[in-house]
């Protein structure tokens, strides 16, 4: 643009970089009303032990019982079906020894060991639920870096629909997978057998809490 008048001159219409972006302090945030912190406070005022991510934690177990609700499986540890068959998380209520009711405990999960893994070898195919995911076993046996710990499964899907490349955190490395390609499976939710590729317009869901 060779005229010197323009508005286009010098990128003002395509370059973002010279738009001033509005930024809110702390302290105005702190005062809005209908914002995420201000209803976490909400929250926090009604039950002390409250906090943002202990409810999204609680709220990705919940999803992940109504997955396998919908895929015909058994539902998680901790949840069950209310009288009307809807899914709930089990609210233990047991009465100790002076005869006084306990709180609400969190459901310990038991570690899975071999047994979990019985019968999945390296280098068979398999299938990975949710989502009837296939590829290949890479890597059965013991993960301390994740999660409880326990054996897990590590998978490189077909397709990139999973959540690691076969390390873990702190950089060890279980496999080789490509960036999206790789997961660590618990074995309840591996079959090995038959399972050839899908075609590559197949839809996966893979959003479980038994899979890092």
């Amino acid at each position: 643009d060779v005229d010197p008048h323009s508005g286009s001159r010098n990128g003002q219409y395509e370059n973002v970089a010279l738009v001033e972006k509005y930024r809110m302090s702390e302290e105005e945030y702190d005062k809005r009303s209908g914002t995420l912190r201000d209803w976490g406070k909400k929250q926090k005022a009604k039950d002390e032990k409250f906090t943002l991510a202990r409810h999204a934690r609680e709220h990705r177990e919940m999803m992940d019982a109504k997955r396998q609700h919908k895929l015909g499986l058994e539902l998680p540890k901790g949840f069950e079906y209310d009288c009307t068959g809807e899914v709930c998380r089990v609210k233990l209520d047991e009465v100790n020894n002076e005869g006084a009711p306990k709180k609400d405990e969190e459901v310990k999960e038991e570690v899975p060991g071999l047994e979990s893994v019985e019968g999945v070898n390296v280098g068979a195919r398999c299938e990975v639920q949710p989502g009837g995911r296939r590829g290949k076993v890479a890597f059965v046996g013991d993960v301390s870096e994740i999660g409880s710990g326990g054996c897990w499964v590590g998978v490189i899907f077909d397709e990139p629909v999973g959540k690691a490349d076969g390390s873990v955190k702190g950089g060890k490395r279980y496999f080789e997978a490509q960036p999206g390609f790789g997961g660590f499976v618990r074995g309840k939710n591996v079959t090995v057998g038959d399972f050839p590729e899908r075609d590559i317009m197949d839809e996966f869901d893979s959003d479980s809490e038994d899979e890092l």
